[in-house]
């Protein structure tokens, strides 16, 4: 038999048993009256989010977000009657990808800049912020989110975006030796702490609950609450360390009286995070059992919501949620696709028309079929029901619903925006003018992408400013003979003044090198090694993580640097640049950037002109003796570095 040798109390989720049995939590009279009020605020906000609005066409939330999922995905209802068309165009869907995918083409990375107390700029700690906020954007695949949170911001008209230091745990299994397909094995089962990193995670508007339906700014909320179901054993992983997780009930029963904001399907749990930023509140409920202290501070660290809110079009100001971009154009869409389902039975009716038996018999379908010879029905027996009906669709009738169709192209994008054809034989003046007016269209929908963006790199900087420079490990100083605490170290591709693409290095260290000769030396014996130009950012962490420094984050939507629009410019500029003589190296840095080329293999090396008299005399070069950035918390933050 297998055996397994466990090192924690985690067993089979299919072996285990869980008993019914479950002791009521001890509260003291404090926790009581804090749950009592926590409950009444959680009621209180879920029935006035599911009442109808008249913001909503008379809906719910609920009702009218389910209302938009089932016209972004051409939701197809079935036939009432046999006879009936249920065509669906898909016209919202095409037009909702359309402008998706022009919005995923832009780049909405954060300029992130750092100021002291003087109001001097350090630009070096705003370059090693953005460098580790592009790399954890790696870790957290989030190019992938981005275009989900941008499809749900386009699709409900409101997102909610959680940022969280995601630390979670795995069960690690190791067999002693190799499985043969004999049933007698062991192994050892222990729970690890997987790697901690930085996640954004989309929350369902339908899974979050406003304090205040009236504050249009999330910001300015009461309190917010989340409500998520998990499954019990999932669950378990998470909370099972936590010490009111025994008094959690795997299912609701009449033996197990305990409270939920929403029904819960078996062998799952509710988890409710509430938090309160006037009070720095937080507080976590898993089927009615509150988990936490009462009054326990935020756990991430600074004094706001870990929860971002962006609305695609505000329906006012006193209103917390948005219109999407479905629920705008649903009628028009609704009346072209019941026009469109008109028009496919009128043409069913010209081929296959509705006939009169005068024969005094019961014919057959087949008679009527093409070629067929009929014997024995005297002329003029069958005839033609609806004679005008048989005509198939009119051209008013096409007219009609070229109308409707334009109306829709010009509240949303064109077909040439879309990359189609224009019907008939447009100019080149009425195509780029169709395409400025789908881009003013478009201007809206990039503004509240680009703020939302704007939003999650400030929740993003405040995360690793909280977590990120945490010590990992410790290492022996064999130099020193002391221990010296290890951080994680980040490389990202970056252009590097005057040599091309290459690798800046973000390197948290309690010992800040002070010796830009040695900087610089130890940077050109790794650019050799890695085969490109590095420079390394020097930082202490302690420093950036107590300093009170200034940050301010800038948000400019521009295309990917090598996309095909950056390369017809550069093409137009090359024309322009080439008559007045222009710098070669430079145009050369140009180019090995748009096409994201290293110019050192691309092109021939020009030959470097001798060095100045007093360089060879062993001054220090132009580029090491550049300031190094100071003035983090009132105390120096040295970083030695190759300015980019």
């Amino acid at each position: 038999m297998a055996k397994e040798k466990l090192e924690s109390p985690l067993k089979s989720p299919l072996l285990e048993n869980v008993e019914d049995t479950i002791e009521k939590p001890d509260y003291s009279s404090q926790e009581e009256e804090y749950l009592k009020g926590l409950r009444k605020k959680m009621e209180l906000a879920r029935d006035n989010r599911d009442t109808a609005h008249i913001e909503f066409d008379g809906m719910s939330y609920l009702e009218y977000y389910n209302l938009n999922e089932r016209l972004a995905n051409t939701y197809v209802e079935p036939k009432k009657n046999k006879e009936d068309s249920n065509f669906q165009s898909g016209t919202i869907r095409v037009k909702l990808f359309a402008l998706l995918s022009s919005v995923a083409n832009l780049d909405l990375s954060g300029d992130i800049s750092a100021y002291a107390k003087s109001g001097f700029k350090i630009q070096s700690l705003g370059d090693a912020l953005e460098d580790v906020v592009l790399k954890t954007n790696e870790l957290d695949t989030d190019d992938e989110k981005k275009v989900l949170r941008q499809y749900e911001l386009l699709k409900q008209g409101t997102v909610f975006v959680e940022e969280i230091w995601d630390a979670p745990n795995k069960k690690e299994k190791k067999m002693k030796g190799k499985f043969t397909g004999k049933l007698d094995v062991e192994w050892t089962t222990k729970i690890k702490k997987a790697f901690a990193r930085p996640s954004r995670n989309i929350i369902p508007g339908i899974n979050v609950y406003l304090g205040d339906i009236t504050k249009y700014d999330s910001r300015e909320q009461p309190y917010i609450f989340t409500v998520d179901h998990k499954p019990y054993e999932e669950a378990k992983l998470i909370f099972g360390g936590w010490d009111r997780w025994d008094n959690v009930p795997k299912k609701i029963t009449e033996e197990i009286l305990s409270w939920q904001l929403l029904p819960t399907q078996e062998d799952f749990v509710e988890i409710i995070r509430y938090q309160n930023k006037n009070d720095n509140e937080f507080a976590v409920l898993i089927n009615g059992v509150l988990m936490t202290p009462v009054g326990l501070p935020f756990p991430w660290g600074y004094e706001d919501y870990n929860i971002a809110q962006q609305n695609l079009e505000p329906i006012h100001s006193k209103f917390a949620y948005g219109k999407s971009l479905v629920f705008r154009i649903r009628n028009k869409v609704a009346i072209y696709d019941e026009m469109l389902r008109l028009g496919v039975g009128k043409t069913q009716m010209s081929f296959k028309p509705t006939l009169l038996n005068n024969s005094g018999r019961i014919l057959s379908g087949k008679v009527f079929a093409a070629g067929k010879v009929i014997h024995g029905i005297p002329q003029g027996a069958v005839s033609l029901a609806f004679p005008e009906g048989s005509q198939g669709v009119t051209t008013s009738e096409l007219a009609m619903i070229q109308e409707l169709k334009e109306s829709i192209d010009s509240e949303t994008t064109s077909p040439t925006f879309q990359g189609q054809r224009e019907g008939g034989n447009p100019t080149a003046t009425e195509i780029i003018e169709l395409q400025r007016q789908a881009k003013q269209m478009l201007g809206l929908v990039i503004f509240s992408v680009s703020l939302l963006e704007w939003k999650l790199e400030w929740l993003r900087l405040l995360n690793l400013l909280k977590n990120w420079f945490n010590p990992q490990d410790s290492v022996v100083d064999e130099a020193r003979g002391v221990l010296r605490s290890t951080y994680r170290q980040v490389g990202v591709n970056r252009p590097i003044e005057g040599e091309g693409m290459g690798m800046r290095m973000v390197i948290p260290t309690d010992s800040v090198p002070t010796d830009p000769r040695a900087i610089m030396q130890a940077e050109d014996i790794v650019s050799k090694e890695q085969g490109m130009p590095v420079r390394f950012i020097f930082l202490n962490p302690e420093e950036v993580k107590s300093s009170k420094l200034q940050w301010q984050i800038v948000v400019r939507p521009r295309e990917r640097r090598t996309s095909e629009t950056d390369k017809l410019l550069f093409r137009a500029f090359m024309a322009d640049a080439m008559p007045l003589m222009p710098n070669m190296q430079e145009l050369q840095q140009e180019f090995s950037a748009v096409w994201a080329k290293n110019p050192q293999k691309l092109f021939a090396p020009n030959p470097l002109p001798s060095a100045p008299e007093e360089m060879k005399k062993g001054a220090v070069s132009p580029r090491t003796s550049l300031p190094s950035p100071e003035m983090a918390m009132g105390r120096r933050v040295r970083q030695t570095l190759g300015v980019v």
